[in-house]
């Protein structure tokens, strides 16, 4: 829970509680009573309204987070036609290198056909060793054998042309589906990197959504402490409403020199400041909030003293947040301290500074403020600073 609901809660019943010790008239003690309900149910409406805004915001996130789903799902599908494409190219280069191989094989073997049918061309057409006139028919034979290889070589020629115009068709043929695997891998790794930004983009929005729940849990918890505040000051209300005379303590606080002890009042128990005063904004959250007091960690059961002398005004416990103690000062000073237990005192006791008041609780945090009239004052400036 945040803290300013915590301070909220302690500060509004302690400023109430504050004017019944006063020397005031009824009629005034119920009218700040009323203002104080009416700040409290001013607070509850901004919480509304915060919390609906928050509801807005977070089905805009939810919506962009449906969109970048839908895109994702989108590439994904491009993406795995693309898969099967890029695999059907590959296999396509595979045959077509098949292709080529053999191509290359046909062309190699029309090749060596066509050069041994010119070997046997130049073999038959060499001048011969015997005159034609001793063989009558030899004319006749080698200008048939010519014919023949003529003939032949034409046709290995012919062979080698259609090996090479097909040798030239399987080189295309592989160069092109080299290309398209070189298009479609290209596609397909431009989806994958959109896929992968969409998917950085919705993990983004999905962790703005964890933090907007957070808040929104955090505001509607804040309101229920609000409500539960302002039922609680509606019952205050109704009771001095019904009362006929003003509570007096057992022996009245006399007016006192509380305002020249600034800077010498002793610590309301030993420990370590973890909460100073003033504005701070919730590192998750990042709502503002006012701590009009200090918290400070000491060990649980540790004795907690009056800082100055003065009357017990008040003694309450509230729902979330422990025992606490109001002390009247005089001259309109008030300290608070909250997170007790084991109260010593009671309501209406005259105390001297350093009389015992309760023990620190099992959380061991002490909530400890100081006011003049509604104004809080810092306590760091009133504590003697190396007190604790």
């Amino acid at each position: 829970m945040i803290q300013r609901s915590l301070t909220t809660l302690i500060v509004t019943p302690a400023l109430i509680l504050f004017t019944i010790t006063q020397v005031q008239g009824q009629k005034e003690k119920i009218l700040n009573q009323k203002k104080e309900l009416e700040q409290i149910q001013r607070e509850v409406e901004q919480g509304q309204n915060r919390l609906d805004s928050l509801k807005v915001e977070e089905l805009g996130v939810l919506g962009g987070i449906s969109e970048y789903d839908q895109k994702i799902a989108s590439n994904r599908k491009v993406i795995d036609r693309l898969s099967h494409k890029l695999k059907k190219v590959k296999g396509d280069i595979v045959s077509a290198e098949q292709q080529l191989d053999l191509s290359r094989l046909n062309h190699e073997q029309a090749r060596q056909h066509f050069l041994m049918g010119i070997r046997r061309f130049y073999l038959a057409t060499r001048s011969p060793t015997e005159t034609t006139s001793d063989h009558p028919n030899r004319e006749l034979e080698l200008n048939r054998r010519v014919r023949y290889l003529t003939a032949v070589a034409g046709f290995e020629a012919g062979n080698v042309a259609a090996a090479s115009d097909f040798l030239d068709e399987s080189v295309a043929l592989l160069e092109g589906y080299s290309g398209e695997k070189d298009r479609v891998a290209g596609l397909k790794k431009k989806k994958e990197t959109t896929t992968a930004l969409d998917k950085s983009r919705k993990e983004r929005e999905q962790k703005r959504l964890q933090a907007l729940r957070r808040r929104k849990t955090e505001e509607a918890d804040y309101l229920i402490m609000l409500q539960q505040a302002a039922e609680e000051m509606e019952a205050i209300i109704a009771r001095l409403e019904t009362e006929h005379r003003p509570r007096s303590g057992d022996q009245p606080a006399s007016p006192s020199l509380f305002a020249t002890l600034k800077g010498q009042l002793p610590p309301p128990v030993r420990g370590k400041i973890v909460e100073t005063f003033g504005s701070k904004v919730h590192p998750v959250t990042r709502l503002k909030s006012f701590s009009p007091g200090i918290t400070v960690k000491a060990t649980p059961g540790r004795e907690v003293s009056a800082v100055a002398s003065g009357t017990v005004a008040y003694i309450g416990d509230l729902r979330g947040y422990g025992k606490f103690i109001i002390l009247d000062h005089g001259d309109q000073y008030y300290s608070t301290y909250a997170g007790l237990a084991d109260v010593t005192v009671t309501v209406g006791r005259y105390l001297h500074a350093a009389d015992k008041l309760a023990t620190v609780a099992d959380e061991g945090r002490l909530k400890f403020e100081l006011r003049l009239g509604r104004e809080p004052l810092d306590p760091v400036k009133w504590i003697r600073f190396d007190s604790f």
